[in-house]
């Protein structure tokens, strides 16, 4: 299929925190697809590139995709959510990657390996993620892909670059980034770093919240080929997060360390062939405690856990011309292993040092294959089919303790338990989809999905054989337990997508549902106590629905107005009486944003609203959160080319509010959520060349 001429511009405010102009292209055979500094993606496909803001944070970015927000449980511990699904359901990949989050209670998540001054491209695949997008799309997909600088047009060599600074008057945070590249039209070389410093961010007046400093430094170096339909490249990424605070988690980070190796290559064979792979090895280091960062409550003990992953795999994958369309053949792969030793100072009885994840791997082996193409006239069919194989075990658990302490009589019990358990575990799944897309007229599109996904359960979910709280950052401020007899999860998924543009305007809404067999969640147990019992992972019954849209308007050469909307539900089927909600599901939100631009500067009005959410879980008494409004005002100004200087203030009025989709104060329900940022001043300066 040929892509269509791009003739309708749209205008939405996206993950900059600044107005991007993005393109809507209407064509024949598909929805719109965004176009984002001139690169086009498949239709449906969202894609947001960062500018001069106040960002630092990758996570943050998803807060202006339709249908996308953030579990934040630290400053630079954002954990993506999509339609109420969130954390490893998600399939999230770096330059190709799929990393593995290091910490077992999910302080570094895939996309707090990429700071937001170093990256390129943030893609969600909106609606129906297609199976070629990844293993375990369940709730859907996501790709970042870091700048690297670009190959010279002419015959000499050229040099190109970015280089940015940029501060925060709410944690007096600062960063600073740089990427140069040298190349010819073949051969390309480029070197970034970046570092970010904060404090612990104000609230309001001179109230501040706890545990919210950060400090990271990240370094990337890599080398690209290019000649005649061959395209090579070869990174190494290092990231080194110091002491970093995560509220809504028992612990702190003291520090994440390690680097990741990828290499990848494309052919274009001719005549529609084309070829693709990715190998990737990632190794990291990972130190938390509870004393470092945070005053230890009385009658609590000094505590801390290590823990290590090395991770590696490839993908291949071939496009061939088949009928009116392509069809995509190919394999993944990928391997993890993890260990999670914890250590509890006990005073005069000495140190207590617990093996909680021992030699943990994790597996997985899956084929894929997609068709896409013109069945008729304006008619574009997708279909895609894959089937994986997921295999983990666990070596046997220990700890230093014969005794059983009074927080955990059961402990000794387990460990034997678990020991003398067959911890194997195979998991085969397949997955389907089928998307159509309809060109009813010039003016609207229409797109119905259907799909099968599965998720095989997590190592902490099978594995953690006494209570424990590393959840893979869950942070309800409970105590769960695992459970070797999980069934993976079936999603049966409907999506119904509109686009309706003209040359001034656009309206997108999606409408979606999901039936989740065997969805894993925590229920509750006869251990702890009445008020606050441990929960173990067990299979449910659950659905989701809702809607998400994105619209606009231009109503001059120099001003238009965008706005989003978001709403879903997440319940429980056939649940028991009073307890029907699912956990951390987004309220009601959107945000408008009214911009003037001329050539060479901006200026922008936002608003953004939550609303109410009394839609809580309650088999881990999940508080409701009141509703709230911001205003935010957002400028940049660019005096030379490549030069762009940006200010604004986020949360104008300053007012104190709590995000439903964060945690507790110290993962303690007791001590109330975690606030929100205050209002925030911030400038940043950016060159590009």
């Amino acid at each position: 299929m040929e892509r269509g001429q791009l003739n309708t511009k749209l205008s939405l405010a996206i993950a900059s925190a600044l107005a991007i102009p993005l393109q809507v292209a209407a064509e024949h055979e598909q929805l719109p697809t965004i176009v984002v500094e001139g690169s086009a993606m498949r239709a449906g496909t969202f894609g947001t590139a960062p500018d001069s803001s106040g960002l630092k944070d990758t996570a943050s970015l998803l807060k202006r995709v339709p249908g996308a927000n953030v579990n934040r449980n630290g400053p630079l511990t954002g954990i993506a959510s999509y339609r109420g699904m969130f954390g490893n359901r998600i399939n999230i990949s770096i330059d190709g990657a799929n990393m593995k989050e290091v910490g077992p209670n999910s302080m570094d998540p895939p996309l707090s390996h990429i700071p937001a001054p170093l990256t390129g491209k943030l893609t969600v695949h909106r609606g129906i993620a297609p199976v070629s997008s990844g293993i375990e799309s369940f709730g859907g997909s996501m790709h970042a892909e870091s700048k690297k600088g670009r190959f010279a047009e002419g015959d000499g060599i050229e040099t190109s670059g970015t280089a940015s600074m940029g501060y925060g008057s709410v944690d007096d945070g600062h960063y600073g980034a740089i990427l140069g590249a040298v190349a010819n039209k073949n051969h390309k070389l480029y070197l970034s770093g970046s570092k970010e410093q904060g404090r612990d961010y104000k609230i309001k007046d001179n109230e501040k919240q706890e545990n919210t400093r950060y400090d990271r430094e990240a370094f990337t170096a890599g080398y690209g080929y290019q000649r005649e339909g061959h395209e090579f490249g070869i990174n190494y990424s290092n990231n080194n997060t110091g002491h970093t605070g995560t509220p809504a988690l028992p612990m702190d980070i003291v520090y994440v360390r390690g680097g990741l190796y990828d290499a990848n290559y494309k052919w274009d064979l001719g005549d529609g062939y084309k070829l693709k792979t990715n190998v990737f090895y990632q190794k990291m280091r990972h130190w938390m405690d509870n004393n470092t960062l945070r005053d230890l409550m009385m009658g609590m003990n000094p505590m801390s856990n290590r823990t290590e992953v090395e991770a590696g795999g490839i993908d291949l994958a071939v496009d061939m011309p088949l009928f009116d369309g392509i069809l995509t053949v190919g394999v993944n792969g990928d391997q993890s292993n993890h260990d999670a030793n914890s250590a509890m100072d006990m005073g005069m009885m000495g140190t207590v040092t617990t093996n909680f994840f021992n030699g943990v791997e994790r597996d997985r082996y899956s084929v894929f294959t997609e068709w896409t193409g013109d069945i008729a006239e304006d008619l574009v069919l997708e279909l895609g089919a894959r089937y994986t194989h997921t295999w983990s075990d666990a070596g046997e658990a220990s700890t230093s303790t014969m005794m059983n302490p009074a927080m955990n009589p059961n402990l000794q019990a387990d460990l034997v338990a678990f020991n003398n358990a067959d911890r194997k575990r195979n998991f085969n799944e397949v997955d389907l989809a089928a998307v159509l897309r309809y060109n009813v007229s010039s003016e609207l599109d229409v797109e119905v999905g259907l799909a099968r996904k599965n998720r095989a359960p997590t190592y902490q979910e099978l594995y953690l054989w006494t209570n424990n709280r590393a959840v893979g950052g869950f942070a309800d401020g409970s105590t769960y337990i695992g459970d070797l007899n999980l069934d993976h999860e079936t999603s049966y998924q409907f999506d119904l997508g509109f686009d309706w543009h003209n040359e001034n305007a656009y309206v997108a809404p999606r409408f979606f549902y999901q039936y989740v067999d065997d969805y894993i969640q925590g229920e509750v147990t006869s251990r702890g106590m009445a008020s606050n019992p441990i929960l173990q992972w067990s299979n449910i019954q659950a659905q989701f629905y809702g809607v998400d849209l994105e619209t606009g308007y231009t109503i001059t050469d120099n001003w238009r107005v965008d706005a989003g909307l978001n709403y879903v539900r997440g319940e429980r089927v056939n649940a028991p009486t009073g307890d029907s909600d699912l956990y951390r599901i987004a309220p009601l939100n959107g945000r408008t944003q009214l911009t003037y631009e001329q050539s060479g500067w901006m200026g922008a009005i936002e608003g953004v609203f939550y609303a109410d959410q009394g839609d809580v879980a309650g088999y881990n008494q999940e508080q409701k959160t009141k509703g709230y409004m911001l205003l935010n005002l957002r400028g940049k100004y660019e005096p030379y080319h490549g030069v762009v200087i940006g200010t604004g203030i986020e949360n104008v009025v300053g007012s104190k509010r709590f995000d439903h989709l964060g945690g507790y104060t110290n993962h303690d329900r007791s001590q109330g959520r975690i606030a929100m940022p205050g209002r925030n001043i911030y400038a940043t300066l950016s060159y590009n060349w």
